[in-house]
């Protein structure tokens, strides 16, 4: 369960607040996963994080999303990301991010692992942004990217290919 509840702690070194926001996140899951009986006990505690996290903080990532480890949030004030969304892992957001539908009922984002989101970027509709992306800050993201691409600009395009690794 440490290990489970510590999985994006060296992923944010030198950053407590990311540190503090994805410990409570991944208690949050881990209560949330229990059998009724037990996980409504932890009720108060999903409550104040949703206080905390999503009003006080800015920080609008629920603890039902899909997230895999090793999660970064750099300075994440006003990071939107839909509860529906799925994140790789190894990703980092920073600031003013948006991960969303593009209307409703429309279908939400698919990150694979290792994706880069700059500054005040927008991820929208059902698009799938592949493994090692870069999306650069300011950019909207509204069709699929391919692994290891630089995406800039509104609408994003392609800046370059990287070579994975």
């Amino acid at each position: 369960m440490v290990s489970f509840i510590l999985q994006d702690w060296a992923a944010n070194a030198n950053n407590p607040k990311g540190r503090f926001v994805l410990l409570y996140f991944r208690l949050c899951q881990r209560i949330r996963r229990l059998p009724l009986g037990l996980w409504v006990l932890g009720a108060p505690l999903l409550a104040f994080y949703v206080l905390l996290v999503h009003w006080l903080m800015g920080i609008e990532l629920d603890y039902k999303t899909a997230v895999g480890p090793g999660l970064g949030l750099q300075h994440a004030v006003g990071l939107v990301v839909h509860q529906q969304a799925v994140i790789g892992s190894g990703c980092t957001f920073r600031n003013g991010v948006t991960i969303g539908e593009r209307a409703p009922r429309k279908g939400v984002p698919i990150l694979g692992d290792s994706v880069d989101v700059g500054v005040n970027a927008v991820i929208l509709g059902p698009v799938t942004i592949g493994k090692g992306s870069v999306i650069g800050a300011g950019s909207v993201v509204i069709r699929d990217v391919e692994p290891g691409s630089v995406m800039a600009g509104n609408p994003a395009r392609l800046i370059r290919g990287m070579k994975l690794s």
